[in-house]
């Protein structure tokens, strides 16, 4: 199945630079770094999680 503009993009804390999470997103629409609030089992609480390759 084609997949198109969406590209799978992992997020990392921030603080403890712990690669948490997995997502896609569009890259026509959102060419910047996406940025969310999400929990870290390794901090054990919310911290910001940002894109990575």
């Amino acid at each position: 199945m084609a997949r198109g503009n969406r590209a799978l993009v992992t997020l990392e804390c921030k603080e403890c630079s712990e690669r948490n999470y997995h997502t896609n997103k569009n890259k026509r629409t959102t060419p910047d770094k996406l940025e969310f609030s999400k929990y870290c089992p390794r901090c054990r609480h919310h911290t910001t999680h940002r894109e990575t390759k």
